[in-house]
């Protein structure tokens, strides 16, 4: 089983810091701790550097235009995984099923992907909704219209809540799922075992290599910045999603034609 010691002690033996059979001094690991925290925070922003999503339904009121998704939000949005069904503590944490290790809860979602749906409890029917920019939805005359079912949603990624504002208002209450990217891991401690999926352990050890070089003052060497490059460009080619071909909504909903001489409808 490879822990984040293993991978840290491993990136700074690619480095030459460490020799064989050697460990890294307290202060030396949790610098490393530290740098592997950060790269992979850092990875929870690249899309394709995330293996996979997850769906958490809450159930959005009839006659709301706008609620808001985060730790304080209309919506409490908490850390899981794909095999993981959250149960809600008073602390605002959830103990995982499998091993009952309390998680706390995420600040907010990294990202809220497209494939994010409603379905209508009264008649069990599912329907996409249509994700639109701010500009998009400014351009909306009357934003407080009503209507059974929404058809597009406005998401502006404020902090610590994110903001959600449909069009039009939903008059019935619907049960939202929310598709958001999945949280990679948390290195809290050096003992944490990884389980990851094929790919990742090469790709985080070569990659933590090249963070840690500048903070000791080395030089990776070629073959540590071609493996770190190919190994995450693997992953990256694995969770690309199958993207499906469609026309952009600003050409759907306007009936009005283009005026290429103002840039605008």
């Amino acid at each position: 089983m490879t822990t984040v010691a293993d991978q840290i002690n491993g990136a700074l033996r690619l480095l030459g810091v460490l020799a064989e059979g050697e460990t890294p001094s307290a202060a030396m690991a949790q610098d490393s701790l530290s740098a592997f925290d950060q790269m992979v925070d850092s990875w929870n922003t690249e899309r394709l550097a995330v293996f996979c999503t997850q769906d958490q339904t809450y159930f959005w009121p009839a006659g709301a235009r706008i609620q808001t998704l985060g730790p304080t939000g209309d919506f409490v949005y908490v850390i899981g995984t794909q095999s993981e069904v959250p149960i809600i503590t008073q602390d605002d944490q959830y103990l995982s099923l499998e091993d009952n290790n309390p998680v706390p809860a995420q600040q907010r979602p990294i990202l809220l992907d497209d494939s994010t749906f409603f379905r209508d409890p009264t008649t069990n029917v599912s329907y996409g909704i249509k994700f639109i920019n701010q500009q998009q939805y400014n351009g909306i005359a009357v934003k407080t219209v009503t209507s059974t079912y929404p058809q597009v949603m406005f998401v502006n990624m404020t902090f610590p809540n994110i903001s959600m504002s449909v069009y039009p208002v939903p008059s019935r209450t619907l049960e939202f799922h929310f598709i958001s990217v999945q949280k990679l891991l948390d290195p809290a401690s050096l003992s944490l075992e990884l389980l990851m999926p094929p790919g990742y352990l090469r790709a985080f050890r070569y990659n933590l290599a090249l963070e840690l070089a500048p903070e000791f003052g080395v030089a990776p060497s070629p073959d540590v910045r071609r493996v770190a490059m190919y190994s995450k460009r693997n992953l990256k080619r694995i969770n690309n999603p199958d993207d499906v071909m469609a026309m952009p909504y600003s050409l759907m909903a306007r009936r009005n034609r283009y005026n290429i001489f103002a840039g605008n409808y």
